[in-house]
């Protein structure tokens, strides 16, 4: 009889094992059992309630309005979750999300930005936001800046002044003070790579402010600057004032292209591209130095003794700025989608080639970069699938910057033509990267939190409009309600976060 029984359970056990889909398999790609899954969208993008708000204009308002997407869309109403936020806690509560990244629209709370004028209405909206989640159980994590910064301070010269790192730090701390007790992670900045490149020295115009097409040759190279000390500031307020008794942490979200060598004789050249691109930003507040990477400097000193300039056009920090950056964030924010081909040698590159090629920052570098063409295209614009650049790029960060936690704070792709709901092109662009993520722990120890799937929402894509949708959740834009249907991403994403594990 207790043979029997035995044998009973060996069959139900191998039942099992075939029914839950080789949970063995999946036990092989799961993640740790702390590991955060999420989503993130950003407060532009996705709130509207622009009109009859208190809402201050922001840089990309005034963006649109002189550079209009197809249809002259904007984000005057998005997906509207200034009015829907209630019934998406809700959403993401059944979607199983334990995290949800969001930015503070800096003019929804200071109208001109600074801190002697105060929306209540703007105050109060985040306040019910940040009670909806907790009430579900989903954490908070909130942007303090997204790239909407208000239009007056752009039209006092933005991040191009260094008045804005005061600007900054009084609004952080009216963040802090107001919502601190509730929100224990906080994002100072996201990707000040894009909006210096693109914002303050592009020669298409595709980010606000716009405008700095012409002699731009050092204002990038500023407002990074500024970017960087603005988050110096904010994080040191945080931890000065407020960490003790918040019990929370402060980071910074960066941004980059992962820069593959075509052959070993590129090695260099792609090393080089990844100091001049992520530790741009990385370097100064991740690793030992407290500074920008050695090898930008000296290029850029090669730079000012070319061009027959008295000094170089990447600013120097003073050694008060150094301590105040130095080991500022508690953690590492990244955005991932893309990696690149890095080569000296010109006339071998393949068609796709970056768009910062012919960019004030591309000839600064000196090195070709191009698009893998056997990479897979996703959508039809400027995303190819290499998740392998994610995993090394999360290795450089642990051998480079003492293997600060890392969140994946935006991962994902826009929608391919022709799938509509059945959007299986983005379940293998994720599916592949979460491998990549799980490797990266499991087999090399790369300290990664948490996930955050970019984006919950089709939603407002900056220049692109409504054109590009990288949601999971299909909304439409045609309808009042903006209806929100989940996707075959939204329905897989909740399988991964069910089984803390990456599932076919």
């Amino acid at each position: 009889m207790e043979t029997m029984s035995l044998r009973k359970l060996a069959l139900i056990a191998a039942f099992l094992c075939l029914s839950l889909g080789h949970p063995l398999k999946e036990k092989e790609l799961g993640f740790p059992e702390d590991f955060i899954w999420a989503a993130a969208t950003s407060a532009y993008q996705v709130e509207g309630g622009v009109i009859g708000t208190g809402r201050g204009p922001s840089i990309w308002d005034r963006y649109l309005a002189l550079h209009p997407p197809a249809h002259n869309q904007t984000g005057d109403v998005a997906c509207d979750t200034y009015h829907k936020y209630e019934e998406d806690a809700i959403l993401m509560k059944k979607q199983g999300l334990k995290s949800y990244r969001f930015s503070i629209s800096w003019s929804r709370i200071f109208p001109d930005g600074r801190v002697h004028r105060v929306n209540p209405e703007g105050v109060q909206y985040y306040h019910n936001l940040i009670d909806a989640l907790l009430k579900q159980d989903i954490t908070p994590v909130v942007t303090l800046y997204h790239w909407d910064l208000p239009l007056s301070l752009g039209d006092l010269g933005g991040w191009l002044t260094s008045e804005i790192v005061d600007w900054f730090g009084d609004y952080a701390r009216f963040c802090y003070q107001e919502y601190g007790s509730k929100v224990k992670q906080w994002i100072t900045i996201n990707e000040p790579h894009t909006q210096s490149v693109y914002g303050y020295c592009s020669q298409v115009t595709v980010h606000a402010p716009g405008g700095f097409q012409q002699n731009c040759e050092w204002s990038m190279y500023l407002a990074g600057h500024n970017f960087l000390l603005a988050h110096g500031r904010a994080a040191s307020i945080y931890k000065n004032e407020f960490q003790k008794e918040q019990q929370g942490k402060v980071g910074i979200t960066l941004n980059t292209i992962w820069y593959e060598p075509r052959n070993e004789t590129d090695r260099e050249a792609a090393d080089f591209l990844v100091q001049s691109a992520f530790g741009w930003f990385a370097n100064a507040i991740f690793s030992e130095e407290g500074d920008y990477p050695a090898v930008m400097k000296a290029n850029m000193e090669r730079l000012r003794r070319k061009e027959g300039r008295e000094t170089s056009r990447l600013p120097e920090f003073t050694q008060e700025q150094i301590k105040e950056l130095r080991g500022s964030a508690d953690f590492m924010g990244l955005n991932y989608y893309i990696s690149m081909i890095g080569t000296k040698e010109k006339g071998l590159h393949e068609p796709r080639e970056s768009p910062t090629v012919n960019s004030t920052w591309g000839r600064d570098v000196g090195i070709y970069m191009y698009a893998d063409i056997h990479w897979k295209q996703m959508g039809t614009t400027w995303i190819r699938y290499h998740p392998e650049g994610l995993y090394h790029l999360l290795n450089f960060i642990r051998t480079h910057y003492n293997n600060v936690p890392v969140y994946i704070t935006e991962n994902g792709c826009m929608d391919s033509p022709g799938e509509g709901m059945d959007d299986v092109s983005r379940i293998f662009f994720i599916k592949g990267h979460l491998k990549a993520v799980q490797k990266a722990i499991a087999e090399d120890g790369c300290d990664v939190k948490g996930y955050f799937f970019w984006s919950l929402f089709d939603n407002f894509e900056w220049h692109a409009g409504f054109t590009e949708r990288f949601g999971m959740y299909h909304v439409d834009f045609d309808t009042p309600e903006r209806t929100r249907t989940p996707k075959a991403s939204a329905h897989w994403y909740k399988r991964v976060i069910d089984n803390n594990a990456v599932v076919e």
